[in-house]
């Protein structure tokens, strides 16, 4: 166990309800296991719940893998407990492996005691390191940027000649008050040389020759450089003496004690059993008792956690895990199942959501009531309920965080936790740990959909990410489930790709942000939704904005922050040939068509029209040429494999193809083309309907079709891959 981690369990046992506020990344899940195996020691029952399955069987599956799920009930909703009943009541393991006698017992915790001591000393110092790395990681970039600005004003200015033994907070003192003269227009004293000399050893007088506007910048390039060398120095130190005790032996040896008195507990609780009672579905609420002597731990929603044993029955501990997520109704439900309560969550992941018409509901109740704010449903979890109406509620931020590469998880310990975070992760200086991708200017966002943008993640990230490596592991994150459908849709079901509030909880060594908006909206800017979908990333972290001004927004702020860390931001080189038909380029497109007969009443069509002839200018396609709107009846003459609707849809005059390319030699269809608007042809319409029964009759009588929808990409290069297929090329 980690310091805060430490901590928190204490709290839990000393006070009624206690707090847990869990960042990501720090341990929450591991505490929580800590928290219940102490309980259990001390022949305590415990409850974890959450808003929905998935938290709880976290927790359950690492009780799992130290073998002990057998002392748990995964219960909850009906279907739950009848499957738990007829299928998944564990036997009994060999509990002599779990046996010690009195006196290697007592000497285990004498052992432990004297472990946890000495770790608390080793965790402090690992903070400090932790601490340190950051301070340094900070100190390096400013000292870049210092540089760059500098340099070239002042060049070998920056030099102080003889220098004896002197401090970086020396240098900040001499700076600062140079920095006071300077501003109170003043020279340098000679009183202020002396002191040089005598208190901080600077013996060159000739440096206070120069202006003071000279001398200012001398002083802050000392400093950087005294400070950086003394914070290596003492993280080298610190980090001699962590190896020295060889921490990571120290903690196994600790988890190891630790396991061994608790399967001593489990060896006292069980012994006198011979055989394991097979409860039934009745007995759950005749004899909640004595089911929960046998298995202490229960696993439930916090919905039906009321219902999982008698009415009338209190569970010694209650934990609420993901507590941000829980409403305030199903929250004090579960608060009436305990004795005791731990809340855990996190205020900046993402609240529970209630519907608006739920809220229009209860608005108007909150408002007769005159409540105080933590009271009201329609506003609150029960995280931020209990944190406001109990403002004296004993609260442990689990503050050591393992997840995230340190440039990554600093965006969110900045933004979001007001630098409380210790990032106990490496910074190998690695190049690529975070980049922005910027699409090419243009509205691409159609409602919660942006195809450029999903083009842009197929197209360069995913590849740049390198997807045939051993260790892919990639997850997509969209706000908008419109986006996410379309993306499951057309990429690699080997990517993980949800919604941020299915990704909250899980993580992936690389993860890919798809923003959507033309504009930053409320909704995508929400801070929560973006701490959780940056916190997910392990290694790299990858953004996908449209090249439109987010100054003002959340989004913004990170792109700032990876700009200022000197991380790549990537322009896009994924273009369209209906890029010209957004409003930005009113003036490029109508120049480029001016200068070229225009074929049709439609923009769309005159600029893919352009973009064929262009194509088929190529040597591979010299006998093919194209026809605009060619009538579908005059491809089709015998329309026999058609049904009656298909036949009357493909004699209809206006029926047409938007352009035919065909051989020159024989007349022969080559490839069919149909340019797509993107809402005269959405899911849905009447026209979307007409174009599944179109593709149906051209496959039909095997006539190639390729179409190109206006808020997509790369028509030339998909053009010619088609083309190149069709005359095997």
């Amino acid at each position: 166990m980690q310091l805060k981690q430490m901590q928190a369990v204490e709290n839990a046992f000393s006070n009624k309800i206690s707090v847990i506020e869990g960042p990501p990344g720090t341990g929450k899940t591991q505490t929580i296991l800590n928290i219940i195996v102490n309980a259990i020691i001390n022949d305590k029952t415990v409850a974890v719940v959450s808003n929905n399955n998935s938290a709880t069987d976290n927790v359950f599956e690492k009780l799992q893998g130290y073998g002990f799920e057998f002392i748990a009930a995964t219960l909850g909703k009906s279907d739950n407990k009848k499957e738990f009943i007829s299928s998944k009541q564990c036997n009994y393991p060999d509990f002599n492996s779990y046996k010690y006698d009195a006196t290697k017992l007592h000497s285990l915790r004498e052992e432990l005691l004297k472990l946890q001591k000495e770790l608390k000393e080793m965790f402090n110092d690992k903070n400090r390191v932790a601490g340190l790395k950051s301070k340094l990681s900070e100190f390096k970039i400013e000292q870049q940027y210092f540089n760059e600005f500098y340099k070239e004003t002042y060049n070998d200015m920056l030099n102080i000649r003889n220098i004896k033994r002197i401090r970086s907070i020396q240098v900040l003192k001499l700076w600062n008050e140079c920095q006071v003269l300077c501003e109170q227009h003043k020279n340098i004293s000679l009183l202020f040389k002396l002191k040089s000399i005598f208190y901080y050893g600077i013996s060159d007088m000739s440096f206070y020759k120069k202006p003071i506007s000279g001398i200012i910048p001398a002083f802050q390039n000392l400093y950087y450089i005294l400070k950086i060398d003394e914070l290596k120095n003492e993280i080298i130190d610190i980090e001699h003496k962590l190896n020295a005790y060889n921490f990571k032996e120290k903690q196994k040896e600790m988890t190891n004690k630790s396991l061994a008195i608790f399967k001593n507990s489990l060896y006292e609780k069980y012994r006198h059993k011979k055989e394991r009672q097979i409860f039934t579905e009745n007995d759950l609420w005749i004899d909640s008792a004595k089911f929960n002597k046998e298995y202490p731990i229960i696993f439930s929603t916090t919905y039906s956690l009321r219902n999982c044993l008698s009415n009338d029955y209190l569970y010694d501990y209650v934990i609420v895990d993901e507590s941000s997520q829980v409403d305030l109704v199903t929250g004090v439900l579960t608060l009436s199942c305990a004795k005791n309560v731990v809340v855990v969550g996190d205020l900046m992941q993402l609240p529970n959501v209630i519907p608006d018409k739920i809220k229009e509901i209860v608005k108007p109740i909150s408002d007769c009531l005159d409540s105080c704010e933590g009271y009201k449903y329609e506003s609150n979890s029960l995280l931020s309920s209990i944190c406001l109406i109990i403002p004296g509620v004993p609260r442990t931020m689990l503050r050591e965080h393992y997840r995230c590469h340190p440039k990554i998880i600093e965006f969110c310990n900045k933004k979001f936790y007001e630098n409380q975070l210790i990032i106990m992760t490496d910074d190998h200086n690695e190049k690529d740990v975070i980049k922005v991708y910027k699409t090419v200017i243009g509205n691409h966002a159609r409602g919660h959909l942006n195809q450029r943008q999903i083009d842009e993640i197929k197209q360069n990230i995913i590849p740049e990410l390198g997807m045939d490596k051993d260790n892919f592991d990639i997850g997509i994150i969209s706000p908008y489930r419109k986006q996410t459908a379309a993306m499951q849709a057309g990429l690699s079901d080997d990517i993980d790709i949800s919604t941020v509030h299915k990704f909250q909880g899980r993580e992936k060594n690389d993860i890919i942000i798809s923003t959507v908006d033309n504009e930053i909206s409320e909704f995508t800017d929400n801070p929560n939704m973006l701490n959780v979908a940056v916190s997910r990333a392990k290694n790299r972290l990858r953004l996908v904005v449209s090249d439109e001004s987010n100054e003002n927004t959340n989004v913004g702020d990170l792109v700032k922050y990876i700009q200022y860390n000197n991380f790549e931001i990537v322009n896009s080189d994924i273009y369209s040939v209906f890029d010209l038909l957004y409003k930005d380029y009113t003036e490029q497109r109508n120049k480029y068509l001016k200068k070229h007969k225009r074929i049709s009443e439609y923009d769309s069509e005159n600029l893919m029209y352009l973009l064929i002839k262009d194509v088929l200018k190529k040597k591979a396609f010299k006998k093919l040429d194209v026809i605009i709107h060619q009538p579908l009846n005059m491809l089709i003459h015998n329309p026999k494999k058609l049904n009656d609707e298909e036949c009357k849809y493909t004699m209809n005059s206006a029926t047409h193809l938007d352009f035919l390319i065909f051989n020159t030699l024989d007349k022969i269809p080559v490839l069919a083309i149909e340019v797509d608007g993107y809402k005269f042809h959405e899911e849905g319409t009447k026209q979307a309907g007409r174009d599944i029964m179109k593709n149906e009759i051209l496959d039909k009588y095997n006539i190639p079709l390729l179409r190109f929808k206006t808020n997509g990409s790369q028509e030339r290069k998909n053009l010619e891959s088609k083309l190149n297929i069709l005359l095997e090329l």
